[in-house]
């Protein structure tokens, strides 16, 4: 608090040293966020609280981004981050100061059976299994944990910070290498690739897996024992995480009615002009906003289609121009009739068709009507090329013939990608091989007055609490140049 101090302080002697007519001029602010989402607006909640004028200016007419809770869909299921995890303390903390409640569990979903090749089977049926084609003791290891054995199991990283250290270049090589050095099967490989987000075994670095395996297994150290490894990393944060009472955007609605006015719906920023006095900025509205420095929140998805002047060099210009991004193409049903008790199946379901998962809710109270079936990485591409409509009826017909108990039991309720959403394109960043070490400093440096946050320059965390790491970052690096 005393260095939050000091900052304001500084803060207001720059302030008055500016000329008179630069104060004078309207929505001339000290910092402009470009994006509300979890990052920017943690960022605009510090850097006001030190005393600067911050204005947030995002393009949706909603807060937070990738924190999406889809309250027009029946269920009100959670289009994005749904899960604050143990270790989450500054998403903890800011629940706290804006009464936003928080309650155990998140994104908790049924068992999974397994569709291989079009046939389902369960569980208990898979290591005998003759679709099972894994060898030794990959057969007992269930197809969604794959990746667990041998990426979770086999990191080298015992602390937050090794995967950025030199030594940590070696591991800077394609998944599939890293499985291949592993003594993994070709058939563990190829189910590994079926499951992956993007963009397949070949296309993916493996050490920024380590570096989410690292900051997960930390997360669920103590509750991994009692769990069970039949669980892959993503069930067992779902058990020992929080979620948002009412949804998650209820988190980031807080957050932006504490920022108030200062927080600009519709505002789709078309370019970024910068010199040694300030920032321009312009909204493709035609409005204009004057500032000392820019806060980049959003993803480089979004940025690479902004005009920044100057351009941006070197490692970091590249890393904005080809950062790739995941695809997820989502259809939520309402369960009217519970299928899995007409065949004894579990109700979720893994599969290496062309629906990567099919998870069935578990509501806190127990209840059981809300299904989603998501298309991940290649699959969510080719499902995003149908219509919404048709996209919904394809689910349902693919159900129907692989699990017959589903006809008639399911009901579409809603349709969502997070590639389609004009100011996101996507639903996470990844590194492909290489660029772990080529991209990982040089993105995150400050481009003249323009600073860059969001879950995609993380260093220590991942999810939440990544996008809050970051704004916490560019808030102190502006606060500390207006110091010196």
């Amino acid at each position: 608090m005393k260095r939050r101090t000091l900052l304001a302080g500084s803060l207001a002697v720059a302030a008055a040293a500016r000329p008179l007519g630069a104060m004078a001029a309207p929505e001339r602010s000290d910092v402009i966020v470009i994006g509300a989402g979890v990052s920017g607006l943690y960022a605009a909640m510090l850097l006001a609280e030190a005393g600067a004028s911050v204005l947030v200016l995002e393009a949706t007419q909603r807060p937070g981004g990738r924190v999406y809770t889809a309250d027009h869909f029946d269920g009100r299921p959670e289009l994005g981050a749904s899960q604050i995890g143990p270790m989450y303390a500054r998403v903890r903390d800011v629940a706290r100061q804006l009464g936003v409640e928080l309650a155990p569990g998140a994104n908790i979903n049924a068992p999974y059976s397994f569709i291989i090749d079009g046939r389902l089977i369960s569980a208990q049926e898979w290591a005998d299994s003759d679709l099972n084609q894994t060898v030794g003791d990959e057969r007992e290891a269930l197809p969604h944990t794959l990746s667990g054995m041998y990426v979770e199991r086999r990191s080298p990283f015992r602390s937050l910070t090794d995967w950025l250290s030199p030594e940590a270049r070696q591991y800077d090589i394609s998944l599939y290498q890293w499985l291949k050095q592993q003594g993994a099967s070709d058939a563990a490989i190829q189910l590994i690739d079926d499951g992956l987000v993007d963009p397949g075994v070949h296309g993916v670095s493996v050490l920024t897996q380590l570096q989410e395996a690292t900051r997960s297994a930390l997360e669920v150290q103590a509750a991994t024992a009692q769990l069970g490894e039949d669980m892959d990393v993503f069930e067992r944060f779902a058990r020992t995480s929080s979620r948002i009472v009412g949804g998650s955007s209820r988190y980031t609605e807080a957050m932006a009615e504490r920022l108030g006015d200062r927080v600009r719906f519709g505002k789709a920023v078309a370019a970024v002009d910068a010199d040694g006095s300030g920032c321009e900025v312009t909204c493709a509205d035609g409005s204009r906003y004057r500032s000392d420095y820019v806060v980049s929140a959003v993803p480089f998805s979004v940025l690479r289609n902004i005009r920044l002047r100057p351009l941006l060099s070197g490692a970091q210009g590249e890393a904005v121009a080809v950062m790739p991004y995941g695809r997820q193409s989502q259809v939520f049903m309402r369960v009217k009739k519970p299928y899995w008790e007409d065949d004894g199946f579990d109700a979720s379901m893994w599969s290496t068709g062309p629906i990567t998962l099919i998870r069935q809710q578990i509501d806190p109270d127990g209840s059981r009507t809300q299904l989603v079936a998501l298309g991940i990485g290649r699959k969510g591409t080719v499902l995003d090329r149908l219509p919404p409509k048709e996209r919904g009826q394809f689910v349902l017909d693919h159900l129907a013939e692989i699990r017959p108990s589903t006809k008639g039991k399911l009901e579409v309720t809603g349709v969502f990608s997070w590639e389609e959403e004009a100011f996101v394109h996507g639903c996470r960043h990844s590194y492909r091989p290489g660029q772990v070490g080529k991209y990982a400093e040089a993105m995150i440096k400050p481009h003249g007055r323009i600073h860059f946050a969001g879950e995609h320059t993380r260093r220590l965390d991942v999810g939440m609490e990544a996008a809050m790491e970051s704004g916490e970052r560019v808030a102190f690096e502006i606060l500390e140049r207006v110091m010196a």
